[in-house]
């Protein structure tokens, strides 16, 4: 390329740098100063509007715990009221940025509609978890068997609720699987059945092995005395009996009176002579 030329497009380009620098700096003149105010404004909305939402949630959940409310209740309603604040203080900051707001609003709606649509399955979860809320099957501390699993309820989130499993794991199990299958709430009532299964010989009195049964329940921390415990007969095989001791207990004290009971069957049966099913005999011909 000749050297004419090469200067000439190197002035062009220089002519062009020069042009788009001394736009950029007449638009900081006349507009930088205005748009830093703007974006300090939107940050100071957004750091103040993040406080107030976090105030206003942590005061509601006193305010309603000091009322007695259950707090599943209270934590659910806090957390959407502390969203729609949150949403709220985005849409004004945005607006100190001069963003339309009306078209974000319209935006915001047809992106909900598309996530809505993506995630049904978390729309779902939505309403369960409002569902477990408000009609309360079970509440915080209640052990339950729902989904699939069991444990003591712990939480019941906005989409999932969180379960702790005997052995201490954390279960979390969407709320539409709980609200969809039956729930079993072992805690709703103030007292718990324990029952004892116990299969013994055919030769052993009946009358024996009951009063065996029985008098392991009165000195038994947890069985109540009322309603009284009894020991019923329940099967009958070919050479045994299964003779079942039921008593009742707290349902927070279920787990340590069904092992003691357990326990306790099982050393006063050998002590009574009580003897075990003897094995079944087969006549086989030759």
């Amino acid at each position: 390329m000749p050297t004419n030329a090469l200067a000439s497009t190197a002035q062009e380009n220089l002519t062009v740098a020069q042009e788009m620098l001394a736009s950029a700096t007449t638009w900081v003149s006349t507009n930088g100063i205005k748009f830093a105010l703007a974006l300090l404004s939107a940050l100071a909305i957004y750091l103040i509007g993040t406080w107030v939402a976090g105030l206003v949630r942590s005061t509601l959940i006193n305010s309603l715990n000091r009322r007695g409310t259950d707090q599943t209740v209270n934590t659910y309603i806090a957390n959407i009221l502390h969203g729609l604040i949150l949403v709220l203080v985005i849409v004004t900051a945005l607006g100190q940025l001069g963003i339309p707001t009306a078209q974000f609003a319209a935006l915001i709606a047809a992106a909900g509609l598309a996530i809505g649509l993506a995630l049904q399955g978390n729309l779902s979860n939505f309403a369960s978890g409002f569902l477990l809320v408000f009609f309360r099957p079970f509440k915080r501390g209640d052990y339950i068997s729902a989904g699939g699993t069991e444990g003591t309820v712990e939480d019941i989130g906005i989409f999932t609720s969180t379960l702790a499993s005997l052995d201490n794991k954390k279960i979390v199990v969407p709320n539409s699987a709980i609200t969809g299958a039956n729930i079993t709430n072992f805690s709703a009532h103030p007292k718990r059945a324990v029952i004892v299964p116990c299969t013994v010989g055919g030769t052993n009195a009946p009358e024996k092995v009951r009063a065996t049964l029985l008098s392991i329940t009165a000195s038994n921390p947890h069985v109540l005395p009322e309603p009284a415990p009894v020991a019923v007969l329940t099967t009958l095989g070919e050479n045994k009996y299964t003779m079942e001791l039921r008593a009742w207990c707290k349902p927070e004290n279920f787990w340590a009176a069904q092992f003691t009971l357990n326990e306790a069957a099982k050393k006063a049966l050998d002590e009574a002579g009580v003897t075990g099913p003897l094995p079944a005999m087969r006549m086989i011909q030759s």
